[in-house]
């Protein structure tokens, strides 16, 4: 693999920033958004959600989708599970990666690190619009040599961020979080008013800007049960939550709370929802899964990972590699097709921001 002066391996984008020619023409008759998938883990359910994806009907008229990963490895899971694969596929790793199901690789983590690299780099250099991550395998990649606690964190490094905000989206309902993939152990000594009213502004304009949310209400969730008891079960609401709410509101952020995290969650929805009892757009939970059960339990194949704050549109289905499942032609696609869309509609709302203020 060619590689920069630095030593970086210097990955190959030519064909996403050149495409064929047939796409081209294509674009120029009816432009769409360009949304570049990455293949994951090689032996998770990541090649398999991706290539289902591809074969979703109407998806491919909606958006341009090509893929970043071993072709190789693509191929062979086509031929694995009876899939086509006719999508272009950009080689970001040189050598061969194994693939088999459920037996993941420090190869295989590498090739998965480098596909996601390359669709940031395609992000950023404008020869793609928006992204979206199938799962990878965080322990293998560590394994790997990489500081990897996650493609949030690791998408913010990358491109030069130093805060974002993992954000959940299942339709009308969505939770933005303080903390990401830290042990709970550590959540009560990391969250400060300072990194809380950071994620509110975040979470805010982000709502705005990347989902058309006009003035978004925020309900932040309490870090203990019953918000605390007016400290008898923690002290955090009033020392730290409730100052922090507080600021954001003295500027401008529409934010309620801290509320007790079971009370909060039915509350979300939009528009005319309101007025049947949903009062909130999103919510602003403490920790990871404060926010991941509640989308669980709403549904595996509607929720969508999004990252708020980055330069980049980024998407990711709301799942894992679910390496026991990995080969046997089970997995639901509806995650990752939602997370397509997802992205294509971010990228094209922000497109049209950026055209209108020109």
């Amino acid at each position: 693999m060619p590689r920069s002066p630095e030593g970086r391996p210097r990955l190959a984008l030519a064909s996403l920033e050149a495409g064929g020619g047939a796409g081209r023409s294509r674009r120029r008759r009816r432009p769409r958004v360009r949304v570049v998938l990455t293949m994951g883990d090689p032996a998770g359910i990541g090649p398999e959600v991706v290539l289902k994806a591809l074969s979703t009907p109407g998806l491919r008229e909606e958006f341009d989708l090509s893929v970043v990963g071993s072709r190789a490895v693509l191929e062979d899971w086509a031929r694995r599970l009876s899939l086509p694969l006719d999508a272009e596929v950009t080689e970001a790793h040189e050598s061969p990666v194994p693939d088999e199901p459920g037996r993941p690789t420090v190869t295989g983590a590498r090739a998965a690190v480098e596909a996601v690299v390359a669709a940031a780099r395609a992000c950023q250099s404008g020869a793609a619009d928006a992204m979206v991550t199938a799962p990878v395998t965080k322990a293998t990649i560590s394994e790997a040599g990489y500081d990897f606690p996650g493609h949030t964190e690791f998408l913010a490094r990358l491109t030069g961020v130093e805060s974002v905000v993992m954000t959940f989206v299942h339709g009308a309902r969505r939770i933005g979080l303080v903390t990401n993939h830290l042990p709970i152990a550590a959540v009560a000594r990391t969250i400060t008013l300072e990194l809380i009213l950071d994620k509110l502004l975040i979470l805010s304009r982000g709502l705005e800007e990347s989902l058309g949310i006009a003035a978004p209400r925020i309900a932040v969730a309490a870090l203990n049960p019953h918000a605390g008891e007016r400290g008898a079960i923690g002290d955090e609401e009033e020392r730290v939550i409730a100052p922090a709410i507080a600021a954001a509101r003295e500027v401008g952020v529409a934010a309620e709370g801290p509320f007790p995290a079971d009370s909060i969650f039915p509350r979300l929805g939009t528009g005319g929802e309101r007025d049947g009892g949903r009062v909130f757009d999103a919510a602003l939970a403490m920790y990871h899964d404060q926010a991941t059960i509640p989308v669980r339990v709403w549904g595996l194949a509607g929720g969508v990972n999004l990252t708020l704050g980055l330069p980049i549109v980024r998407t990711s289905p709301d799942h894992g590699t679910a390496l026991d499942i990995a080969g046997r032609g089970v997995a639901d696609p509806g995650s990752m097709v939602a997370a397509v869309r997802l992205a294509g509609d971010v990228a094209a709302r922000r497109a049209s921001t950026r055209a209108q203020g020109d």
